[in-house]
């Protein structure tokens, strides 16, 4: 015998239903009218999605979206997301360059998501980070390079509240990741040494969609040994290629030619290393 169906689970599983790719951002009056709730009701279900974080909302248009954590729950929503399947050409054409492994890698709320990963060539690898898998935004080339564009009053939060001391060489007061934001915006890309793990160094650049908002970032991890002050501006070069063919996919066209972050790299300035 079929059990009955538990009537609030029911609800917010129609809620999630209403989301599709031609209908992917909806206001609470939308879902109301969907779901055939009045609108208390269902603000109350969509609040216990989004503290669940299987729903986001948009904090100055109040409109919904699907959270990132349903990425977790199956490679069937992974492969259907736009972002995924526009950057895993890239992320092979990177491996292919680099030899190292490459990461897409999202903003999702206090912490960072790893999307996807395509291994390197190389028999030993930094493998720190899995498809699926979280890092602080403090540690990390890629997520360095999206806490770098966060809006300040994010950026704020996160440095205030949810950082994390990985290793030593993690940065994690105000003013060392203050004067990393700083770097990332002037040279467009972010350069992590072992600051998630030890013997492991990472190369990162945002990636931006139509309108300009830094949704992603790509980066390549390697073992110390591969990122050579000789290596460096190589991989430099390819992941901020690699970033920059993911925006135009994505629709960002940059005013006057400028690069995504800042100032053309220089990675000979930066080739010591930080953090």
């Amino acid at each position: 015998m079929t059990p009955e169906p538990v009537r609030a689970v029911t609800r917010a599983a129609a809620i999630l239903d209403m989301f599709t790719l031609e209908t992917p951002v909806l206001s609470l009056t939308e879902i109301s009218r969907g779901i055939g709730l009045n609108k208390s009701t269902t603000h109350r279900l969509l609040a216990t999605l989004e503290h669940l974080d299987l729903l986001e909302v948009d904090s100055a248009t109040r409109r919904y979206r699907l959270g990132l954590k349903l990425f977790r729950l199956g490679s069937v929503v992974l492969k259907s997301m736009e972002l995924v399947a526009q950057a895993e050409p890239l992320l092979k054409r990177l491996v292919e360059q680099t030899e190292e492994t490459a990461f897409l890698i999202v903003p999702e709320k206090n912490e960072t998501l790893c999307l996807k990963r395509v291994d390197g060539c190389h028999s030993v690898r930094a493998l720190f980070l899995e498809t699926g898998k979280r890092l602080p935004y403090n540690a990390g080339a890629g997520p360095r390079a999206l806490l770098a564009h966060l809006p300040e009053e994010d950026w704020d939060r996160v440095v205030v509240h949810h950082v994390q001391r990985m290793t030593h060489h993690s940065l994690v007061t105000r003013e060392e990741l203050a004067r990393d934001k700083a770097e990332v915006h002037r040279l467009g890309y972010s350069l992590s040494r072992e600051d998630v793990s030890l013997h492991a160094c990472a190369v990162g650049a945002p990636v931006r969609e139509r309108e300009g908002r830094v949704v992603a970032a790509v980066s390549v991890s390697g073992i110390v040994q591969r990122f050579s002050p000789a290596q460096i501006p190589l991989l430099v070069a390819a992941v901020v290629q690699a970033a920059e063919e993911l925006s135009r996919r994505l629709g960002f066209v940059p005013l006057g030619g400028n690069r995504l972050g800042g100032s053309p790299p220089d990675p000979d300035e930066r080739a010591a290393g930080v953090g």
